[in-house]
């Protein structure tokens, strides 16, 4: 009875605080929901720091640590850049039943990758930062993924080693080629670089038909080495575009970023309705994105190419269910 007793007290105290978190403080109470379901040892909830966690994004699962900032999105909201995620998801249903393949410029740990992965024929995945290379091949394991494919290499317009300058721990997601690209990267030696059309033609890959392209500053560069792939297979190309008028890598101009594209490309952008959380996106024509960015004022944005013959097959918001 006393063993019985002490047991319903245990109880009664639980729930007496959860319903006090849930009166006081509604916000804490899911932290320790999330933390109790996703991380490797329940312990480190009550410890609390940089807790390593296994999150499920819509099937996939992805081991993170909260001292990362992209993996905390991840651990909080679901994903990271989920309105991305979505519309890449979308635009492979719409526009090539899911057939053809993805290219991943500048994986990182491979959220990208691992998502789009469900939704395409293959995907090419290329990261030259070696840590976070370790972290994307365990998840490729992880998820028993046969159809990715990994280089372990930059892309751009040259065969050769290059300075790389290493994120800090805080936020894997910034490293660069770009010395200037942000004060807190760190020389990390050389690394390689290869011209995407030639990687890919060794590779036999002959229907790129999306492209994700993440490369903090070093567009310019990886989108002159894909310019036989773009000429050939027109794919749709999203770009988180550096301005930097600090960096001479940087694209300058609105039609130095035009001619980067095959003839008859359009471009949308990422509005302000979005909503990272939820997944929802909304893309305007870059007829409105022309007045809202100037290349002397340093900024970073996320843009679509698209060709024009593809028009009606581009999701303008979503996610389509």
């Amino acid at each position: 009875m006393k063993i019985l007793r002490l047991a319903i007290a245990g109880v009664l105290t639980a729930v007496a605080s959860l319903g006090y978190f849930y009166v006081t403080d509604p916000g804490r109470l899911r932290q320790i929901y999330l933390c109790v379901t996703q991380a490797k040892s329940i312990s480190a909830c009550y410890r609390g720091g940089n807790i390593d966690f296994v999150a499920n994004i819509d099937g996939i699962l992805y081991e993170g640590n909260l001292g990362n900032s992209i993996d905390h999105d991840i651990f909080y909201h679901g994903a990271y850049e989920k309105h991305i995620l979505y519309f890449l998801r979308d635009v492979m249903r719409m526009a090539y039943a899911n057939q053809g393949t993805f290219l991943d410029v500048g994986a990182n740990t491979g959220l990208y990758s691992l998502f789009v992965s469900r939704y395409v024929s293959a995907v090419h995945a290329f990261e030259p930062w070696q840590p976070v290379l370790a972290r994307f091949r365990r998840m490729v394991d992880l998820n028993y993924i046969k159809n990715i494919v990994i280089h372990p290499v930059g892309l751009g317009d040259e065969n050769a080693r290059k300075s790389f300058y290493q994120p800090p721990p805080e936020n894997l997601g910034t490293g660069s080629f770009v010395k200037e690209f942000t004060d807190k990267n760190s020389y990390a030696g050389e690394y390689e670089i290869r011209i995407g059309d030639n990687v890919l033609e060794k590779e036999g890959v002959k229907s790129a038909v999306v492209i994700k392209m993440d490369i903090e500053g070093y567009e310019k560069l990886a989108l002159k080495g894909l310019r036989r792939t773009l000429w050939r297979d027109r794919p749709v190309v999203h770009v988180e575009l550096t301005i930097d008028p600090r960096s001479p890598l940087s694209i300058k101009s609105l039609n130095e970023l035009r001619a980067l594209f095959p003839e008859n490309y359009a471009f949308l952008f990422f509005t302000g309705e979005t909503d990272d959380k939820a997944g929802r996106y909304s893309l305007a024509p870059f007829e409105a994105f022309e007045g809202t960015v100037r290349f002397d004022h340093q900024s970073q944005v996320d843009i679509v190419a698209y060709p024009i013959e593809r028009r009606d097959q581009i999701p303008l918001r979503g996610p389509k269910s």
